[in-house]
């Protein structure tokens, strides 16, 4: 039972191809669809880990390469489709899912472990799924309504960075060795 939370992270780097095939034939409702699973078995598997403690040093690495993974996929397509000024807000969401991939890939490589992620990671994520599925959904949706969806989400996700570079500079103890 104990590995139900990998599986659930494995799974979810599965949907990824399925969530760029439906994308890519303009099936928005199923590309949707997909996300909506995923985001689902993102809050299950972290509540399960927690929850039974059946957190693994894998699931360390994988949740986190399942997170990154689908959010780029996500704002690599949504700039190409949706295009123009877009493609600005996209740019900085893939910036910093790489930036916070390198991040963690350094720290791991000097064996430091970050704890998991706090409120503001979990809300930034939930904005991510939230807006994103906002925007397949209802493609119709009047550029000002995708502007302010975005401009949420980045400034979440650059509030949530802030924020953890300052908890893991100022505080140690919140790093494992």
């Amino acid at each position: 039972m104990h590995h139900i939370p990998n599986i659930l992270s494995s799974f979810r780097i599965l949907l990824i191809p399925f969530f760029a095939l439906f994308a890519y034939r303009g099936d928005m409702v199923w590309a949707a669809v997909v996300l909506i699973v995923s985001g689902l078995t993102d809050l299950l598997d972290g509540f399960l880990a927690r929850r039974f403690d059946w957190i693994s040093n894998l699931g360390k690495m994988l949740d986190p390469i399942a997170d990154k993974l689908t959010q780029i996929t996500v704002c690599v397509f949504f700039a190409f489709r949706l295009g123009g000024w877009f493609r600005l807000f996209f740019a900085f969401l893939i910036f910093k899912e790489i930036a916070q991939l390198g991040i963690g890939m350094y720290l791991l490589g000097k064996d430091v472990k970050l704890k998991s992620a706090d409120r503001s990671g979990k809300i930034t994520t939930l904005l991510f799924y939230a807006s994103m599925i906002a925007i397949a959904l209802f493609p119709d949706l009047p550029h000002y309504a995708m502007y302010i969806l975005l401009a949420v989400l980045c400034v979440s996700g650059l509030l949530t960075g802030l924020h953890y570079l300052s908890l893991y500079r100022r505080q140690p103890e919140t790093v494992e060795k």
